[in-house]
Protein backbone atom coordinates (compact mmCIF):
# COMPACT_ATOMS: atom_id res chain seq x y z
CA UNK A 1 0.00 0.00 0.00
CA UNK A 2 1.33 3.22 -0.97
CA UNK A 3 1.89 6.30 1.51
CA UNK A 4 2.66 9.94 0.84
CA UNK A 5 3.88 10.27 4.70
CA UNK A 6 5.85 7.02 4.55
CA UNK A 7 7.28 8.50 1.21
CA UNK A 8 8.06 11.76 2.77
CA UNK A 9 9.86 9.94 5.62
CA UNK A 10 11.83 7.77 3.50
CA UNK A 11 12.98 10.73 1.12
CA UNK A 12 11.00 9.20 -1.62
CA UNK A 13 8.48 12.03 -1.93
CA UNK A 14 9.15 15.98 -0.56
CA UNK A 15 7.55 17.91 1.52
CA UNK A 16 7.86 20.62 4.02
CA UNK A 17 9.48 19.46 6.64
CA UNK A 18 10.18 21.24 10.08
CA UNK A 19 11.46 19.03 12.26
CA UNK A 20 13.14 15.48 11.71
CA UNK A 21 14.61 12.91 14.02
CA UNK A 22 15.14 9.03 13.90
CA UNK A 23 11.28 8.20 14.48
CA UNK A 24 9.56 10.98 13.71
CA UNK A 25 9.00 14.38 11.69
CA UNK A 26 7.02 17.41 11.61
CA UNK A 27 5.45 18.62 8.31
CA UNK A 28 3.37 21.53 7.34
CA UNK A 29 -0.60 20.53 6.45
CA UNK A 30 -0.60 21.19 2.81
CA UNK A 31 -4.08 22.43 3.14
CA UNK A 32 -3.59 23.99 5.80
CA UNK A 33 -6.52 26.11 8.09
CA UNK A 34 -3.99 28.53 9.18
CA UNK A 35 -0.49 29.24 8.62
CA UNK A 36 1.63 27.30 10.88
CA UNK A 37 -0.94 24.04 10.46
CA UNK A 38 1.33 21.01 11.07
CA UNK A 39 1.28 17.47 11.74
CA UNK A 40 4.08 15.49 13.79
CA UNK A 41 4.26 11.88 12.23
CA UNK A 42 5.82 8.84 13.61
CA UNK A 43 7.99 7.31 10.45
CA UNK A 44 6.93 3.78 11.65
CA UNK A 45 3.73 3.09 9.26
CA UNK A 46 0.52 2.55 11.45
CA UNK A 47 -2.96 3.96 10.99
CA UNK A 48 -3.94 4.06 14.33
CA UNK A 49 -2.90 5.02 17.73
CA UNK A 50 -3.74 1.10 18.11
CA UNK A 51 -0.49 0.18 15.97
CA UNK A 52 2.16 2.01 18.04
CA UNK A 53 3.23 1.25 21.53
CA UNK A 54 3.51 3.31 24.83
CA UNK A 55 6.75 4.42 23.89
CA UNK A 56 5.99 5.02 20.33
CA UNK A 57 3.22 7.36 21.35
CA UNK A 58 5.55 9.11 24.11
CA UNK A 59 7.83 9.86 21.80
CA UNK A 60 5.59 11.27 18.93
CA UNK A 61 3.63 13.45 21.92
CA UNK A 62 7.07 14.77 23.14
CA UNK A 63 7.92 15.89 19.83
CA UNK A 64 4.02 17.40 19.71
CA UNK A 65 4.97 19.43 23.17
CA UNK A 66 8.83 20.82 21.32
CA UNK A 67 6.74 21.43 17.90
CA UNK A 68 4.00 23.48 20.15
CA UNK A 69 6.81 25.32 21.85
CA UNK A 70 8.52 26.74 18.79
CA UNK A 71 5.16 27.90 17.37
CA UNK A 72 4.55 29.57 20.35
CA UNK A 73 7.48 31.53 19.98
CA UNK A 74 7.20 32.12 15.98
CA UNK A 75 3.65 33.02 15.87
CA UNK A 76 2.77 34.87 19.06
CA UNK A 77 0.14 32.51 20.17
CA UNK A 78 -0.27 30.21 23.59
CA UNK A 79 -4.01 28.53 22.13
CA UNK A 80 -3.59 25.24 19.74
CA UNK A 81 -5.67 22.95 18.51
CA UNK A 82 -4.16 19.71 18.79
CA UNK A 83 -6.29 16.67 16.66
CA UNK A 84 -5.43 13.36 15.60
CA UNK A 85 -7.89 11.57 13.40
CA UNK A 86 -8.35 7.48 14.61
CA UNK A 87 -8.55 6.03 11.12
CA UNK A 88 -10.30 8.64 9.22
CA UNK A 89 -11.23 7.01 5.81
CA UNK A 90 -10.72 10.38 4.15
CA UNK A 91 -7.14 11.49 5.31
CA UNK A 92 -3.77 9.61 4.98
CA UNK A 93 -4.15 6.67 6.67
CA UNK A 94 -1.10 6.71 8.72
CA UNK A 95 -0.59 7.98 12.44
CA UNK A 96 -0.74 11.80 12.40
CA UNK A 97 -1.34 14.67 14.73
CA UNK A 98 -2.49 17.61 13.65
CA UNK A 99 -1.19 21.08 15.51
CA UNK A 100 -3.41 23.98 14.31
CA UNK A 101 -2.17 27.51 16.15
CA UNK A 102 -5.09 29.66 17.31
CA UNK A 103 -6.20 33.30 17.05
CA UNK A 104 -8.88 35.04 18.22
CA UNK A 105 -9.96 36.44 15.00
CA UNK A 106 -9.72 32.77 13.49
CA UNK A 107 -12.85 31.83 13.32
CA UNK A 108 -12.47 28.57 14.42
CA UNK A 109 -14.07 26.72 17.49
CA UNK A 110 -13.51 24.37 20.01
CA UNK A 111 -13.12 20.91 19.18
CA UNK A 112 -15.91 19.13 20.30
CA UNK A 113 -17.94 21.14 17.80
CA UNK A 114 -16.07 19.31 14.46
CA UNK A 115 -19.31 16.49 14.87
CA UNK A 116 -22.29 16.92 16.12
CA UNK A 117 -24.47 13.94 17.07
CA UNK A 118 -25.67 13.86 20.56
CA UNK A 119 -26.33 11.13 22.96
CA UNK A 120 -29.75 10.27 23.51
CA UNK A 121 -27.96 8.21 26.46
CA UNK A 122 -27.71 9.85 30.19
CA UNK A 123 -24.08 10.33 30.50
CA UNK A 124 -24.28 7.89 33.42
CA UNK A 125 -25.23 5.43 31.03
CA UNK A 126 -22.57 6.15 28.60
CA UNK A 127 -19.66 6.04 31.29
CA UNK A 128 -21.02 2.74 32.34
CA UNK A 129 -21.03 1.84 28.48
CA UNK A 130 -17.38 2.40 28.33
CA UNK A 131 -16.35 1.61 31.52
CA UNK A 132 -17.43 -2.06 31.00
CA UNK A 133 -15.01 -2.38 27.85
CA UNK A 134 -11.92 -1.08 29.88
Amino acid sequence: MECIFCDIAGGEKSGYIVYNDNQTMAILDIFPAVEGHLMVIPKKHGETVLDYSKDELGVTMEVVKKIIKALTKTYYTKVFTVGINHAEKLGVPHLHVHIIPRYEDDNGGIIQKIVTKPSKNSLKDVTNKIKSNI
